[in-house]
C-alpha cells in the first residue's frame, strides 16, 4: 500500500514519539503496517509461520527503532520492509527444508463467493500462485509481492530492495514472464491428472 505524503509525515512523527519511548505511538505504527507486512510474509513462508514472523518483525523494529533515521535517506516504510526481509532470510536459514504451502481458511486478498465450489477453486488457484512464486529467484519474489500484493509504486520498491527504478521494471518483467510459464505448466499438469483420474473411474 502506497502512503500519501501526508501519511508519510504522520508516520515519521509517530516514529519520533516512539523513539522517545512512547509505546502507544509505536502501537499506531503497528496498526498502519501490520496488514501489509503480514501479506508480504504470507507469500514467502507457510501460513503457520506468517503470524509469528510478523510479530518478530515488529519486535525487532521496536528493539532497533533508535537506529532509524530519516536523514539517512531511507523512509520508515523501506526500513521496516528490510527488517521483514531479514526475518524471512533468518527463518529459512533455521528451517532449511522447503515448507509445504498450506491451504488455510483465509488467504489474503481472496474474494469470497456465495458458491462454495467457486470458493474452493479460488483457494486452489491461490495455492498454485504461491507455489509458483516460491520457484522464482528471491529478488523476483520480493518485487512481485511488493508490487502486486502490497501495491507499492516502483519507486518505493526500488528504495526497499535498493535497486534503481529501471532495474525494478526489468526484474518485474522477467518475473511475470516466468510466473506465467510456471502457472501454465501447473494448469497443464492439473488437467492431465484430472484426465487420468477420470479414465480410472470409467
Amino acid at each position: 500500500m502506497a502512503f500519501t505524503k501526508k501519511e508519510i509525515r504522520e508516520i515519521e512523527k509517530l516514529v519520533k514519539c516512539a523513539q522517545a519511548g512512547d509505546s502507544e505511538a509505536f502501537g499506531e505504527v503497528y496498526d498502519k503496517f501490520v496488514v501489509t507486512i503480514y501479506r508480504y510474509i504470507y507469500y514467502r513462508v507457510s501460513r503457520s509461520q506468517a503470524e509469528d514472523l510478523t510479530e518478530t518483525v515488529f519486535l525487532r523494529a521496536w528493539e532497533k527503532l533508535k537506529s532509524y533515521s530519516r536523514q539517512k535517506g531511507s523512509s520508515f516504510n523501506s526500513w521496516i520492509f528490510r527488517i521483514a526481509h531479514n526475518a524471512i532470510v533468518d527463518h529459512y536459514r533455521v528451517n532449511s527444508k522447503t515448507e509445504i504451502c498450506e491451504l488455510g481458511e483465509e488467504i489474503p486478498e481472496s474474494r469470497s463467493s456465495s458458491d462454495p465450489v467457486q470458493n474452493l477453486e479460488n483457494k486452489f488457484k491461490q495455492v498454485e500462485l504461491i507455489s509458483a512464486l516460491r520457484q522464482l529467484p528471491e529478488l523476483q519474489q520480493r518485487i512481485v509481492i511488493l508490487k502486486f500484493v502490497n501495491n507499492f509504486e516502483n519507486s518505493e520498491i526500488a528504495e526497499i530492495v535498493q535497486k534503481s527504478v529501471g532495474a525494478v521494471r526489468i526484474i518485474q518483467f522477467r518475473a511475470l514472464n516466468r510466473l506465467k510459464s510456471l502457472l501454465e505448466n501447473s494448469a497443464e499438469n492439473s488437467n492431465k491428472n484430472a484426465k487420468i483420474a477420470f479414465q480410472a473411474m470409467e
